[in-house]
């Protein structure tokens, strides 16, 4: 309910409009909660914003007839942050060309994101749970006449698209088996013959029209409802228009046609039921995944070993796994040695060897050895369960070219319409009987219907994103996988990208109390840099402490209080940043160590530099030949680094990189995308540490995630390890996803729209379709579509 809300009092400022509450997930200091409040004040509608780093939230005040309500959280990520909502997987009704009105319908306040999926018969909705639930989606849906057959709340139900299938499979079987009963009592009318008289071929045709074919009709009065038009209205009108016209004809004399409504019906049903059947292994990718992770698992307790579900292991229990089993839960290794498979995630088909410390992961398989697991989630909080979660949401998104489908198909389902009625009146005055017009007319009806035009790109990516998962690639945005294929740049961070990501210390200048004031800092950053200076003071045995206070300066380094000393450890920015001086001496020793293609970070203490850091860090051995691949395809590589650019330029001169840039921030390093793209198209690599802003500036964002909390990862494509043949992979497969979806448009389009001109009778009497042949025609259309798009299973 529209209400008065009044905020910045101080300045005596007062909003009217509606409040909503938004909750804010990786704010982590004030500039955070600016940057969340500027994102959303330039959403159009916001009114007034504050977000909130004490409570996580932000509370707006906006204009509900302006609001796009899914721009908010559009906002909230492209500057880096995420909104908490929940979802649901609906179980609706629909055909696939009402997929956009099934959205429409479902969305509004209080909904960021609707997807039906027509591969599926799936409507997923993320919203925020603050405003609105499921039930007030139901009953949108249902006050529209979509009839929502089961709702699953959260998580993901990866089954739940089989028994959409499987319920829609046994639905048309129990509808065609006796429209296909009755028909072959109609069949020999095609040629003349009639085994049954007038009255019981008219009472089979009933059965057919309105038992089996009810499905249709129900469709075409919801559509009528909604002011749309859809495959169902027309099979319903012209299968009506040919058995009512035989009625008349009973009584009154003339031809019957009813074997044509009832074989349109029967094949319609048949093309159907066949399609329902292949669509079952459409997402059999989603499904091996899911089922990777074992119900059970040993967890000790009181002194022995029980087995349990899986999902009810506790964080910090130990999980014993033995050889060839699977693994039930994500956590680190205890005790043990082993070899693990994780080709369900990496792609990669070769064991990784674990051991004490090394995190292991739900559905992983333990080919060799034995290994005490303490787990650190179970359920559906693995990093399994997220992949899965993430794929499915993938699967129910669509490319940017179905928009254009779907405007298309829905002028084309009226002008269908009209070209069956010219057809009719045309016959008329051309003097044919009734009749024939009548069956011309039908035909047009018939086999020009869209249904293959709605399947044609949702099943290429239900089927795609699912084959992208069992390969490692996880895409989380489906758009990416179009916009990929307009690319002319690569551009790739370098630390952690390009580089190994395991950076050592190779030298330091400085006390040992500097460097266990550094180390202190950075031992709570995640940065690659940090963990080489802990694992350098540890060797060297230097005391690590608690920081006071702690904070990171993105780009530049990191800042903390230490046992009552203000400790800054990073670049030349942060050294200037703290009001430090760089001593002559030390600044050419560093230009010395980069021009060598090390980093250097300065070690500040109490605003004087106290010492430095030199840091090295490999550059991946495939990192040339892929590169040199990305140029083969028409791509150009360029490496955009928040490190030196004296360091980086050594990296791009070892790998023929004729553009790099260094020395940028996080927020400097979406400008040099912005620039790129002034260019052409770009594809962004980072590591997800700093690079956020960068990831959602680009066309499209590939992260190469660290850890496995995939679902705050930054970008439209993560792929979990550090593998940069993934990039080249995920290209390729791109292009086969988008071939696949574009020829399936093509041949749907220009199989419907060649057929036209021969049911409506062109060529009569040399070549026509019945309608009965019509409707077969039309499921042959359909079917084609699907079995095309099965193909990229062995992609």
């Amino acid at each position: 309910m529209d209400m008065e809300f009044s905020r910045g009092l101080s300045v005596g400022l007062r909003v009217e409009g509606r409040e909503t509450v938004l909750k804010i997930l990786g704010m982590h200091c004030a500039t955070c909660s600016l940057t969340v409040q500027k994102a959303l004040l330039s959403v159009r509608g916001v009114k007034w914003a504050e977000a909130s780093l004490a409570s996580n939230e932000a509370r707006l005040v906006v204009d509900p007839e302006v609001l796009d309500y899914g721009e908010l959280l559009r906002a909230v990520r492209r500057a880096g942050y995420d909104v908490y909502r929940e979802s649901a997987y609906f179980v609706v009704d629909f055909r696939p060309e009402e997929a956009e009105s099934v959205e429409r319908r479902a969305g509004g306040w209080g909904v960021f994101y609707a997807r039906a999926n027509p591969a599926t018969g799936v409507l997923y909705v993320e919203y925020n749970p603050l405003e609105v639930g499921a039930d007030v989606v139901v009953k949108r849906l249902e006050e529209a006449g979509y009839r929502v057959r089961e709702v699953r709340r959260g998580g993901v139900e990866v089954d739940v698209d089989r028994r959409v299938a499987e319920l829609e499979a046994a639905d048309l079987r129990r509808r065609l088996l006796p429209a296909a009963a009755a028909s072959a009592l109609l069949v020999p009318m095609m040629v003349g013959v009639e085994l049954v008289p007038p009255l019981v071929q008219m009472a089979l045709a009933a059965l057919v029209q309105f038992y089996s074919g009810w499905r249709f009709i129900s469709g075409a009065a919801r559509a009528f409802r909604n002011g749309t038009a859809n495959m169902d209205t027309l099979v319903t009108l012209g299968t009506l228009s040919a058995f009512l016209y035989s009625v008349y004809a009973v009584f009154a004399g003339g031809p019957t046609f009813f074997e044509a409504s009832a074989l349109v019906i029967t094949f319609v049903l048949a093309g159907r039921y066949l399609e329902s059947l292949m669509k079952l292994r459409s997402g059999d990718a989603v499904r091996r995944l899911a089922g990777l992770q074992p119900p059970r698992a040993r967890v000790r307790r009181g002194g022995g070993w029980v087995e349990v579900d899986a999902a009810e292991v506790r964080p910090g229990e130990v999980v014993e796994v033995r050889e060839g089993e699977r693994l039930p839960v994500d956590g680190y290794v205890d005790e043990g040695v082993g070899a693990v498979d994780e080709s369900a995630f990496t792609g990669e088909p070769l064991p990784v060897e674990k051991g004490p410390g090394d995190l292991v992961l739900a559905g992983t398989t333990l080919v060799r050895g034995r290994l005490l697991v303490r787990a650190t989630r179970s359920g559906e909080a693995t990093y399994l369960a997220e992949v899965v979660k993430l794929v499915r949401q993938a699967q129910n998104a669509r490319l940017p070219i179905q928009n254009f489908v779907d405007r298309v198909s829905g002028v084309f389902t009226w002008v269908v319409m009209a070209v069956a009625s010219a057809t009719f009146v045309g016959w008329l005055l051309a003097g044919a009987p009734v009749w024939r017009a009548l069956l011309f007319a039908v035909a047009v009806l018939v086999v020009a219907c869209p249904c293959a035009l709605g399947l044609a790109t949702p099943l290429a990516v239900v089927v795609g994103i699912g084959r992208a998962a069992e390969r490692g690639l996880l895409v989380k945005n489906v758009e990416a996988v179009e916009r990929a294929l307009g690319a002319r740049y690569v551009a790739f961070d370098k630390t952690g990208t390009l580089t190994v990501g395991a950076p050592r210390v190779v030298k330091y200048v400085g006390d040992e109390w500097a460097l266990s004031l550094a180390a202190s800092a950075e031992a709570k950053s995640a940065h690659p840099i940090a963990a080489a200076v802990v694992k350098f003071a540890a060797e060297r045995g230097v005391a690590v402490a608690e920081p006071d206070m702690f904070d990171t300066f993105p780009g530049q380094g990191v800042y903390a209080r230490v046992n009552g000393a203000v400790v800054g450890v990073g670049n030349e920015k942060l050294v200037e940043g703290l009001g430090a001086e760089l001593p002559l001496e030390i600044r050419r020793e560093a230009e010395a160590y980069r021009a060598e293609g090390y980093t250097v970070a300065y070690v500040v203490v109490d605003g004087v530099v106290r010492g430095y850091l030199v840091v090295g860090d490999e550059v991946r051995p495939e990192a040339g030949r892929i590169l040199q691949r990305l140029r083969e395809m028409g791509l150009e590589p360029v490496i955009v680094s928040g490190d030196h650019v004296a360091a980086v330029a050594k990296v791009a001169e070892r790998l023929g990189v004729k553009r790099y840039f260094g020395g940028k921030t996080p927020e400097e390093k979406a400008e040099v995308v912005k620039e790129l793209k002034k260019e052409g198209g770009v594809i962004f690599i980072g590591d997800g540490v700093n690079d956020a802003p960068a990831l959602a500036t680009a066309d499209v964002g590939i992260a190469v995630a660290t850890g496995t909390e995939v679902a705050k990862e930054a970008g439209d494509v993560v792929v979990r390890k550090g593998d940069l043949a993934k990039v080249v992979e995920f290209l390729e497969l791109s292009r086969k996803i988008v071939r696949n979806a574009r020829f399936n448009l093509f041949w749907a389009f220009v199989y419907n729209a060649a057929l036209i001109p021969v049911a409506a009778g062109l060529f009569y009497p040399a070549l026509y379709l019945r309608p009965e042949l019509a409707g077969l025609a039309m499921a042959l259309s359909s079917i084609s579509v699907t079995l095309n798009a099965l193909r990229l299973r062995r992609a």
